[in-house]
């Protein structure tokens, strides 16, 4: 964007999610200033000082106002302020208002200290710029966290799992319409960028106990590792098992080996929760996009939008259900959505985006062995809304599409393949037979139907 596209005159808008706390500031002073330079760093803060200082955590004003805190030209400050878009910590969007441009900022989180070191790119970028050794070290080691000696103590913290109880799926169902709109309120709430972590430390189910129940010829050492310590406890939590059933879980997943693996572990736990539970999925693949994730907060108003708000109000089981017009989902669609909620991260409104996708594409088959490998490259681009996982989505299969013609097809030659509405481009469209679209349509009819359908559910 050339800076002769922002005047002083210009607006702007500028946000973000959560102020920035003093650890991000030190991290934004000490690791992202030598790549960015000082006036980078003052514009990051000027903006974010004042937006923390709003109560909706929004500002506007016009460019005038950079020029004056920061002393700088304009077309400096335009340059700098694509320092800030390349290191992540800025997004910025323009539209057209009354012939005028307008701008929206999106002020981004600077990166933990942790988070920075361990990313590649950056800690190289940082060591090359600092050009001593010695003076990487000493600056990575001041953010080393120094643990106290808790050698004598004995630790009386109380788990999650302590204070709250499990519920089952059972417990889940919204009683009243009220209460659904309450607990599926799509409002994006301060702080939504960093989430707190949890410890399943409960000494109600100790490791002790569980391998009291194991027969001698189990490796009672596996138990106690990190991963696998942090595993059972998590199974433990979800399925409410005992340490009985749970020992049991742990022998059936070494049956044929000295070392425990957690995913057998977990297959383990599913097979028989759905054996006491009649079939009913985890928990997982019920839950629906969060609301802070959520990207259509006002009654849509496209058909796309109409379909991001779907996938984000439904849960990817629901929607699995739906694609076979209410047949029972398969239990090996079940594990897939299970482990890319669980094991790859995915929210629920990307999964179903992923869904869609393969589905289409496959002839109802999700695809275990694409769908994963897709996964691992949205949880590396960490793909989190739903519109950014289509747009991804449309980006990748693109390429594929190219690549496979190219080693497959004969000059000149193309394959046309079916693919979700979303997916296609207007020229394509317009080139659809008169089957196909009546068959867009249908799609279209279908996502309002559910959408009336769930908002009748929650009472109207």
């Amino acid at each position: 964007m050339r800076w002769q596209d922002i005047q002083p005159a210009t607006p702007f808008t500028a946000v973000m999610s959560a102020a920035v706390p003093d650890e991000r500031v030190r991290s934004l002073t000490l690791l992202y200033q030598p790549l960015i330079g000082p006036v980078a760093y003052s514009l990051y803060m000027m903006l974010a000082s004042e937006i923390s200082m709003s109560a909706d955590l929004s500002i506007r004003g016009t460019h005038k106002q950079w020029m004056t805190h920061t002393g700088q030209p304009l077309p400096m400050l335009a340059d700098e302020r694509r320092k800030l878009e390349a290191m992540g910590l800025l997004d910025t969007f323009k539209k057209q208002e009354d012939g005028d441009s307008v701008y929206l900022y999106e002020l981004k989180q600077p990166l933990s200290p942790a988070d920075f070191f361990a990313d590649d790119l950056l800690s190289v970028y940082l060591y090359n710029r600092i050009g001593s050794r010695e003076r990487y070290r000493r600056l990575r080691e001041s953010f080393s966290v120094h643990k106290s000696d808790k050698s004598g103590f004995e630790k009386v913290t109380q788990g999650f799992d302590e204070v709250f109880t499990s519920i089952h799926p059972s417990e889940m169902r919204s009683t009243s319409g009220e209460m659904a709109d309450a607990v599926s309120s799509a409002s994006i709430l301060q702080g939504s960028g960093d989430e707190a972590s949890f410890s399943f430390g409960s000494e109600e189910l100790t490791l002790e106990e569980i391998a009291a129940y194991l027969p001698p010829f189990v490796k009672r050492e596996e138990l106690y590792t990190e991963i696998n310590e942090t595993c059972i406890r998590q199974i433990a939590f979800l399925y409410r098992y005992s340490a009985e059933e749970i020992a049991y879980l742990i022998q059936d997943a070494m049956l044929h080996t000295d070392h425990l693996d957690v995913k057998e572990l977990r297959e383990a736990a599913k097979r028989r929760y759905r054996l006491q539970e009649n079939g009913k999925p985890p928990m997982l693949g019920m839950r629906s996009q969060p609301p802070q994730l959520r990207t259509v907060q006002k009654k849509p108003a496209t058909d796309e939008e109409r379909q991001i708000q779907y996938f984000e109000t439904t849960s990817p089981l629901e929607y699995l259900h739906a694609l076979s017009d209410g047949a029972k989902v398969f239990p090996g669609d079940v594990d897939i959505i299970e482990e890319l909620m669980a094991d790859y991260g995915l929210p629920a409104g990307v999964v179903n985006v992923l869904i869609d996708y393969l589905y289409i594409v496959n002839n109802g088959n999700l695809a275990k062995g694409l769908a994963f490998k897709i996964a691992t490259q949205w949880k590396r681009k960490k793909v989190k809304t739903v519109a950014d996982a289509m747009a991804l989505a449309k980006q990748e299969h693109e390429g594929r599409k190219n690549y496979e013609q190219k080693q497959k097809q004969p000059q000149g030659k193309q394959v046309k393949q079916p693919l979700p509405k979303w997916m296609q481009e207007p020229q394509e469209e317009k080139k659809q037979d008169e089957q196909s679209l009546q068959r867009a349509r249908q799609e279209a009819e279908k996502y309002k139907a559910l959408l009336r359908e769930k908002k009748e559910k929650r009472g109207g």
